[in-house]
């Protein structure tokens, strides 16, 4: 009885390590769904600075095309300063002119905040894909980091899988069944006792019941949680082994 409680508690410790290695290995989805998330966030600040620069040269090559034409109307004005037969219509001529030359003024102004804007993009933009290559190489790295822990997670599962097979036919059938019952509802289901308390849930454990711990022969489990209770020293391996 006590070799088999032994494997039990060893099948538990293979368990756990089961249990914790599926769940890490359950999660490695979610890692890799993040990572995509974060690549596409890293594409789509790219595309935004690269945006931003495209809509400022725009707004510039239309703010010089203005430009343009209110140089090209002065000009025409101009020429038709000696082309005026009364005083009137060359005050008129006058004002126009003014008028041409103020919006040329505002334009090249224009211009120069343009250029601005450009040259402040081109320094977003350059900031921006230094920020997203690093970004990049750290989730790559990541990346593969996941890769070789799915590899190292898919074979330890196995190798404890095969050991844990090893295991079972070390323990009694009713003990087994006993301890996979309890197992799906409280972890661990086996519980080393030093004392007369139930290490899982805390309840004392009956003098009797203790007496029986001590004694080894039979398997106690707790009154209150059905947990497996086991004397330490039971465990213990016997001299010269």
């Amino acid at each position: 009885m006590l070799q088999g409680l032994t494997h039990l508690l060893e099948l538990q410790r293979v368990d756990d390590e089961l249990l914790a290695l599926q769940t890490e290995f359950d999660g490695l989805p979610s890692h890799r769904d993040r990572i995509e998330a974060e690549r596409s966030a890293c594409d789509a600040q790219i595309e935004a600075a690269k945006q931003a620069l495209q809509t400022a040269e725009t707004a510039m090559r239309k703010a010089e095309a203005v430009l343009q034409d209110k140089e090209a109307l002065l000009q025409r004005l101009e020429g038709q300063q000696f082309q005026v037969k009364s005083n009137d219509a060359y005050t008129a001529l006058l004002h126009e002119m003014d008028r041409a030359r103020e919006s040329i003024s505002e334009h090249e102004t224009k211009i120069l905040e343009h250029m601005d804007a450009i040259e402040r993009a081109r320094g977003e933009l350059s900031e921006v894909e230094k920020h997203v290559a690093e970004t990049r190489s750290q989730l790559e790295a990541e990346r593969r980091a996941i890769e070789a822990r799915d590899a190292e997670c898919t074979s330890e599962i196995a190798r404890l899988a095969a050991l844990r097979g090893e295991l079972k036919p070390g323990v009694e059938q009713d003990l087994l069944a006993h301890y996979e019952r309890v197992a799906k509802r409280r972890r661990p289901s086996v519980i080393l006792v030093t004392e007369e308390r139930c290490g899982g849930c805390r309840v004392g454990i009956p003098p009797q019941s203790y007496i029986e711990i001590l004694r080894g022969e039979t398997v106690v489990t707790c009154g209150n949680c059905s947990r497996i209770l086991v004397h330490a020293e039971h465990l213990e391996p016997p001299a010269g082994s």
